[in-house]
């Protein structure tokens, strides 16, 4: 579904277990990664507009840089809106991203056109794929783990929902934590 994303997250109880159920379910490691994501916020539009209170945050702006080993080797904008706007949880997100070639020059247009930044989100991702689901181990600096399923099949918004549910089923609900519907700027964000 292109421009869309449909995903869920949960904290992760045992990593060992968990790639061991990955193996069993015929899931296919796609690879390992270092990503580091700066998030900024929009100088005429706060998207952290009602956080102090409660709200959830519906955009994100981030620029992404992927490392294998030490060495940047990529790097993108993404912008993500998570509808239902304003809902207690979002079903899906608007996500619109751009592998760019000079990531240090488009922060430098971010910071004069008077983006500012929020967080920085830290993490080394190891990916994996079952059938249309691609699930991503994350170990978070200041957070911990997490896994995270993502459909990426050509399917509408209710098979992206059966086949993330089905992947879950596969991987077993009991070597996951709490499920995280805010994201990781966010519990960043928050003491």
């Amino acid at each position: 579904m292109k421009n869309t994303e449909v995903e869920r997250k949960y904290a992760v109880t045992d990593g060992p277990a968990l790639r061991e159920r990955l193996l069993a379910a015929g899931a296919a490691r796609q690879g390992h990664t270092r990503q580091v994501d700066v998030y900024y916020n929009h100088p005429a539009r706060d998207f952290l507009d009602g956080y102090a209170d409660g709200a959830p945050i519906s955009e994100w702006l981030r620029l992404r840089e992927d490392h294998h080993g030490h060495q940047a080797v990529s790097a993108s904008i993404n912008f993500k809106q998570w509808l239902p706007l304003g809902a207690a949880e979002a079903t899906h997100a608007n996500e619109f991203e751009s592998q760019i070639t000079d990531r240090q020059a488009v922060a430098a247009l971010l910071d004069a056109l008077g983006f500012t930044t929020l967080v920085t989100v830290d993490k080394h991702r190891e990916r994996w794929m079952l059938g249309d689901v691609e699930i991503a181990i994350d170990d978070v600096a200041g957070l911990g783990a997490f896994v995270e399923f993502e459909y990426k099949g050509a399917g509408d918004l209710d098979q992206a929902d059966t086949a993330i549910t089905d992947a879950v089923k596969q991987v077993g609900d009991d070597l996951l934590g709490e499920r995280d519907r805010r994201g990781y700027p966010y519990l960043l964000l928050t003491p």
